[in-house]
């Protein structure tokens, strides 16, 4: 993980927002949900299941479920949505990275988006409220055997003439040093137009009638308890370190009792001598016990019998998978370990799982709101680019449903087939796998055959409602009526 330098404020003259509490926590969550968390160690064979980076996964899956954007409203709006297609794409991995380490900096920087993990950004400024509102950014690149840094300064700074706030953008490069750890440093300043890839970008830049930054930073929701004075968010388990530290003990210890469950027999080893010189191969589990053991003994042979206590084990993990679930916003019980196969799984979220689904609401909601002033920068920027008309543009916002069922969701689109709210073809592309040519033919020839109802449930050829009897038919049923009552 790349922390940012403290020092990189000195090269805009500002003092950077950190503290040394919240750099020490972003290194643990990173090393722990990366598979060196501090507990692990081979000597005692303690290894790790990875826990943390499961629980971000599957919080952050929820969270961006089926999410989609619409933009619309003008051929402005148009343009933003080619930049909300192309954000979709990235979201769902960088909310599982920002899930990791409490957070994660979006913004468009003109051609694609920036996504900024905490300790790749330095914050300057902070308002009332607690949101950053100036950031110096470090950006990266090789050319040819250098290596090459850009910062990049975000700040409200000094008002316009009608009294409103300057937004400004600097751009500084350096050359990077390498130091006695080996770990690149900031060295000396050079022109922008000395590397490629940034030649066309201007030292300074500066933006009137802006009321939010062209930035913008998810921050996973819940208080602070490393540092309150810190605007950045905690990792989504950093209040189960405890319980992620007891669920890799007791799959270690698990697993070791399973390595150590081989059945063995100890000897003499002037019995395993003497199957050596006559050349007698003995059983795999026979071992030796060591030179001046007297094979005429009764306590010369030993049984090795294992210990293995899986059950209590599974009962241990499971307990602590149930505690580290709860303190990382999901319901009781979602988390379990299979009996059976070993295997740690979330189970399906139903309808009353309440603590996960209003986690999983919080969450979206702040990504909305995350997201709403990513577009209003990126929007800032198309104008000052001049890459779309102006216009006005809404901006919609659409999240999948955590307790999806597809047999509850298939019964709903025929239902609205069957209703005529949707073209019946749309029904079979959308559940059948058919092509969309496929299902418009086959629902034309349907049509044409007076089976198209049917299709769906309802009268017509192929449906459930049996066809009509013929006349001949009625006229024996009802001779048949007439003798019964002569009888």
């Amino acid at each position: 993980m790349f922390l940012i330098s403290s020092d990189i404020g000195k090269e805009f003259g500002v003092d950077l927002i950190t503290s040394d509490e919240m750099s020490n926590a972003l290194q643990r969550w990173d090393n722990i949900s990366t598979g060196r968390p501090p507990w692990r160690n081979t000597e005692d064979d303690i290894e790790t299941v990875n826990m943390a980076k499961h629980i971000s996964d599957t919080r952050a899956k929820l969270t961006t479920l089926d999410i989609g954007i619409a933009v619309s409203g003008s051929p402005r709006a148009d343009y933003l949505q080619g930049l909300a297609d192309d954000l979709l794409k990235r979201l769902p991995d960088k909310i599982t990275e920002a899930d990791r380490l409490g957070g994660i900096m979006i913004k468009w920087n003109g051609e694609t988006w920036d996504f900024v993990l905490p300790g790749g950004f330095g914050i300057t400024a902070k308002d009332d409220n607690g949101e950053i509102v100036g950031a110096i950014f470090a950006t990266h690149t090789t050319q040819g055997k250098a290596h090459y840094t850009r910062l990049e300064y975000h700040r409200f700074e000094g008002a316009d003439a009608n009294g409103g706030r300057i937004y400004k953008v600097t751009n500084k490069a350096f050359k990077n040093q390498i130091n006695g750890d080996n770990k690149f440093m900031l060295g000396t300043p050079v022109a922008l137009n000395s590397v490629e890839v940034w030649a066309n970008m201007q030292p300074e830049v500066s933006i009137a009638n802006l009321e939010k930054p062209l930035f913008a930073y998810y921050r996973v929701p819940g208080a602070n308890t490393v540092d309150p004075t810190s605007p950045l968010g905690l990792s989504v388990f950093a209040n189960a370190i405890t319980e992620l530290k007891a669920i890799d003990t007791g799959i270690s210890r698990m697993n070791t009792e399973i390595e150590d469950s081989k059945h063995i027999t100890f000897v003499g080893q002037q019995a395993i001598q003497n199957a050596n010189n006559k050349g007698i191969t003995l059983p795999r589990f026979v071992k030796g016990l060591g030179m001046g053991i007297n094979d005429g003994d009764t306590t010369a042979v030993h049984e090795h019998v294992p210990t293995i206590q899986t059950e209590a084990r599974i009962k241990e993990i499971n307990f602590n998978l149930s505690m580290a679930g709860v303190k990382c916003g999901f319901s009781e019980g979602v988390f379990v370990m299979d009996g059976q196969t070993g295997m740690i799984t979330a189970t399906q979220v139903e309808s009353d799982d309440r603590d996960t689904i209003q986690t999983i609401k919080t969450d979206r909601d702040a990504l909305k709101d995350a997201l709403e002033q990513a577009f209003y920068g990126a929007d800032a920027l198309v104008t000052l680019y001049g890459l779309a008309p102006l216009g006005e543009y809404e901006i919609n916002f659409n999240f999948g449903d955590i307790t999806y069922s597809y047999e509850e969701d298939k019964a709903a689109w025929r239902a609205y087939a069957m209703q005529g709210w949707i073209p019946k073809w749309y029904y079979l592309v959308k559940f059948e796998g058919m092509s969309e040519e496929e299902a418009k033919a086959l629902t034309s020839e349907a049509e044409a055959a007076g089976m198209e109802a049917g299709l769906f449930g309802g009268s017509g050829g192929g449906g459930n409602t049996p066809p009509k009897k013929s006349e001949k038919q009625e006229d024996k049923k009802d001779d048949k009526k007439k003798d019964d009552k002569k009888e």
